[in-house]
């Protein structure tokens, strides 16, 4: 019943916001699935949920990993409006060496178009729209 409310609060939600949604439990577990296995790293990303008023903020180069293996089904569902995905990971190296940055981009970007999800690149950071 409670779970019955919660989907019902979300479809008035996304009428209200005249929000279409292009993903469902299927599409993010594949991405997480290929994101986890094909890429060097998982790369962090931020999540901007349907009922959040703030977007999220994310570096360019975060020194942090992604959960993207961990049941990302919990993680991003119905609720997800877009993700903000920065394809970069900064390791530290030393007090006096600057930190390396490694970048999946290409190998991302090669994953959403196979995919065929609908995502939009701008200023280094990949944004996947779960709701537009």
């Amino acid at each position: 019943m409670l779970e019955d409310r919660g989907k019902a609060k979300i479809k008035r939600l996304l009428t209200e916001r005249s929000l279409t949604s292009h993903m469902n439990d299927t599409k993010w577990r594949e991405l997480c699935a290929a994101v986890y296995s094909e890429l060097p790293f998982p790369p962090a990303y931020q999540a901007k949920r349907v009922f959040d008023e703030d977007a999220p903020s994310l570096p360019f180069a975060p020194n942090y990993l992604g959960d993207w293996g961990t049941t990302p089904e919990a993680q991003l569902d119905l609720t997800i409006e877009w993700i903000r995905i920065a394809p970069r990971y900064s390791v530290h190296r030393g007090t006096l060496i600057s930190p390396e940055i490694r970048d999946c981009s290409d190998q991302l970007r090669s994953i959403l178009d196979r995919l065929k999800l609908m995502y939009a690149e701008k200023d280094g950071f990949f944004t996947v729209f779960g709701h537009s």
